[in-house]
């Protein structure tokens, strides 16, 4: 090779080297500009960072290229891994799991119900102290039952607890709201969403006016869901907006559930158990009887609450 390919070899290695750093660097500047949520100082750090390693790959022609891309792909197959959230979230379902109960202190307890109605104060209140020590959403319907004992202090305990949990609960359906302002069509938010609001619905703590209100919001996230994606809503969603249809007396929609739970899960077992469910409710013999005829002939797996009803009415 002679001095002038040297040359020409020399200076091709640094016109693609600097093409290289400059078209890193134009990489780096438009996807700083595209991130729309960070802040102006996260998008400092990003954009100090592209400048650096830009630098880096002018200055050092071949090995700048060659460090930078082999450790780009070891980081891919080493690290670049999806993190398992749910392995590091601080439940208290996992605390509870693994703490060993207190057998000595559970045997000496009597049911919340049967301490009310007998008016055992001392077991009474602490049965409501070690509800507040745990997660009190889980034993909500219960401590709602404490608030009619006629012992004021054990009343007291549960309209705090209850009143925490009222607090929760409109905060956290006040972060609900503003996400599906930011994206109404997120599944995973409207998924979440209508778990959230069947478990606090059925937890019994809210007044009638409230427990309105909410069953409207639940409807109306369903809708809206039903509209956009049918397959997030599962059988036992709709089984339960039925229900709580029902309990604010919105029979005519809840009949309407009931026709697109048929429509959408006509082969599931938990389909039947809601629509038996529903016209029991409602004194619909002739469908009631109907559906119940239709599901003995089906090919479906009666579990021991179905299997029972049909040996009741048949």
């Amino acid at each position: 090779m002679t001095e002038n390919q040297k040359l020409i070899l020399v200076l091709l290695i640094l016109f693609i080297n600097t093409l290289t750093a400059a078209s890193y660097f134009i990489y780096g500047f438009i996807r700083t500009r595209k991130q729309k949520n960070n802040g102006e100082t996260e998008k400092k750090e990003s954009m100090c960072k592209y400048n650096i390693l830009s630098l880096f790959i002018f200055f050092c022609p071949v090995a700048g290229v060659c460090f930078l891309g082999f450790g780009t792909l070891l980081y891919h197959i080493f690290f670049d891994s999806d993190i398992d959230l749910a392995a590091i979230t601080f439940s208290k379902e996992r605390v509870d799991v693994m703490d060993t109960p207190d057998v000595e202190e559970e045997i000496n307890l009597v049911p919340m119900e049967e301490a009310i109605m007998i008016e055992d104060k001392e077991n009474l209140r602490q049965l409501l102290l070690t509800v507040l020590r745990g997660d009190v959403s889980k034993s909500i319907s219960a401590v709602t039952k404490a608030l009619n004992s006629s012992d004021s202090e054990a009343s007291h305990y549960a309209a705090s607890a209850i009143m925490d949990v009222m607090n929760e609960f409109q905060t956290t359906m006040q972060k609900f709201h503003a996400e599906l302002e930011k994206t109404p069509a997120d599944p995973e938010v409207n998924r979440l969403l209508i778990e959230y609001l069947i478990k606090m619905l059925n937890a019994g703590f809210l007044s009638d006016l409230e427990l309105k209100t909410y069953v409207y919001t639940l409807q109306h996230t369903c809708e809206n869901v039903y509209q956009s994606d049918q397959k997030i809503l599962t059988p036992e969603y709709y089984s339960s907006l039925v229900q709580l249809l029902c309990r604010i007396g919105e029979i005519q929609t809840a009949s309407a559930w009931v026709d697109r739970l048929w429509q959408a899960y006509p082969e599931n077992i938990e389909t039947y158990r809601c629509i038996l469910h529903f016209y029991f409710e409602t004194k619909n013999k002739d469908k009631f009887f109907a559906y119940m005829e239709q599901l003995k002939q089906s090919d479906i797996s009666i579990d021991k609450d179905l299997l029972e009803l049909i040996r009741v009415f048949s």
